[in-house]
């Protein structure tokens, strides 16, 4: 992945490039994707640095929307340095994504600028579904689709674009794969401490996301039950909040329900590959988070 860090610095002078460092490193799935996919490409390190520059521009914006203080265990830029700020360097990651696309050619570039917009569209879904208590399963994975699997996707496509190889085939990969990595983070939010999430835990209903364990829990839980987790909709959960909400998820069965969605779609997405050791292995990393 050092290539691909080096790549991104230099599509930027200082102090922009400064940003790039702020934001610390994340798992980097898609540039492990797109360079497993198209490992015998040499084009595979700039449209993983392209997209992973483009996810960065994402992760600036998003974290104003959310109001999230943190991103993955350090302040966030725009609790650093402002708004303002956050959102120029984020369109300036954008653009700078958009003008070095065209070194790929025009398919991908459309392939890659129709999921930013997908993206963005998420964003604007996730914004409205977050005005109110959401228990409609099918808008939930309308959003997490266009929010976070749009650009997993596209990346999995170009790759296999740049490879010769059956794009349809790694198109699909890529939407499952980033389904089953959003619902994990879903479950990962109520099982997991603020320690390892490098965020608040239980953060989720407090940011007004109504995530898929919790639409799954509103649906089974009887009615007392379901007016208390409504009520903590948009609410700093006391400790006495957080143990009931995680004592019922687990109880109600929700949590379980929501990972043997996740492993479904993840075996899936393991069967368009599977003589491919290396995806199948960047697939079982991704279970190995839930176990």
């Amino acid at each position: 992945m050092n290539e691909i860090n080096s790549i991104i610095s230099g599509f930027f002078e200082p102090p922009i490039r400064d940003y790039v460092d702020k934001i610390p490193a994340g798992k980097q799935l898609r540039s492990r994707l797109i360079c497993a996919i198209a490992k015998d490409s040499d084009k595979r390190f700039l449209l993983s640095a392209i997209i992973e520059t483009i996810h960065l521009a994402s992760l600036l914006h998003d974290d104003i929307i959310d109001n999230a203080k943190t991103r993955r265990g350090a302040p966030s830029v725009f609790i650093t340095d402002g708004a303002k700020k956050a959102v120029m360097v984020g369109d300036i990651f954008y653009a700078r994504a958009f003008a070095k696309l065209v070194e790929l050619g025009e398919t991908i570039a459309k392939i890659v600028g129709e999921a930013v917009a997908r993206l963005s569209y998420g964003e604007y879904l996730d914004s409205e579904l977050s005005k109110s208590f959401n228990s409609d399963r099918e808008k939930y994975e309308n959003m997490i689709y266009l929010k976070t699997s749009a650009l997993i996707e596209a990346a999995c496509e170009s790759a296999a674009i740049l490879a010769g190889e059956n794009r349809e085939r790694f198109k699909r990969f890529g939407a499952l794969l980033g389904i089953a990595f959003q619902v994990i983070d879903d479950i990962l939010d109520i099982t997991q401490d603020e320690a390892t999430l490098g965020k608040p835990a239980l953060n989720d209903l407090s940011e007004g996301k109504v995530t898929l364990p919790l639409i799954d829990f509103y649906h089974s839980a009887d009615k007392s039950e379901r007016q208390k987790l409504v009520s903590l909709f948009r609410k700093k959960l006391t400790k006495s909040d957080a143990n009931w909400l995680k004592t019922a998820l687990h109880q109600s069965g929700s949590i379980d329900k929501s990972r043997r969605y996740a492993n479904k779609l993840l075996e899936e997405a393991k069967g368009l590959v599977e003589n491919d050791g290396e995806l199948l292995s960047l697939a079982k990393t991704l279970v190995s988070r839930i176990k």
